[in-house]
């Protein structure tokens, strides 16, 4: 009966560390190995960077991301796009600029309607990304009422803006709506 127990909290052992390991940071080949770490797991938790004010934080939802696990590198190849059923309060727009590590400076994000209104540009605010890189994450707050349609996110910067295979070569972004 020991020898049943002990191989069985072998397996165990075994599977957890498997699945431990599976959940660290993918490394490649190439130089920039970064990867982006969403500022929420879930679309029901609230948004974890700062907000514009001290006031309570909307309930929101996740209605667009692209972000992904693997290494990424820089200028887009073509353009981040999602599109909304309905009208939407634009709560928070955030874009990762790993930068081979360095960062960026953060600029302006805007939306750009499939008719070509522009709603923005909105000034970023800069957070780290892995390893403390600074200024990965630019975040802005539009608190702007948006109608149903299809949407370009048009970032300052898009030399330094991550993409990778996994946001199928479109720059990385996560887009939350107020609920």
């Amino acid at each position: 009966m020991k020898l049943i127990v002990i191989i069985v909290l072998l397996i165990i052992a075994f599977w957890a560390g498997y699945f431990f390991r599976s959940q660290s940071c993918i490394s490649s080949n190439t130089t920039a190995i970064a990867t982006p770490t969403p500022i929420q797991a879930a679309a029901n938790q609230q948004p974890q960077s700062p907000t514009p004010s001290a006031t309570a934080q909307p309930e929101t939802e996740l209605v667009f991301s692209n972000y992904n696990s693997a290494g990424v590198a820089n200028n887009p190849s073509g353009p981040t796009v999602f599109t909304l059923t309905g009208a939407r309060k634009i709560y928070l727009i955030q874009d990762y600029h790993w930068n081979s590590a360095k960062g960026k400076t953060p600029g302006t994000i805007s939306l750009k309607s499939e008719n070509g209104k522009i709603y923005g540009p909105w000034q970023a605010q800069g957070a780290p990304g892995q390893g403390g890189v600074p200024n990965a994450y630019w975040t802005v707050y539009p608190d702007t009422e948006i109608p149903a349609g299809t949407y370009t996110i048009v970032d300052s910067d898009p030399a330094s803006w991550a993409q990778n295979s996994g946001s199928k070569g479109i720059g990385m972004s996560q887009v939350y709506a107020v609920k």
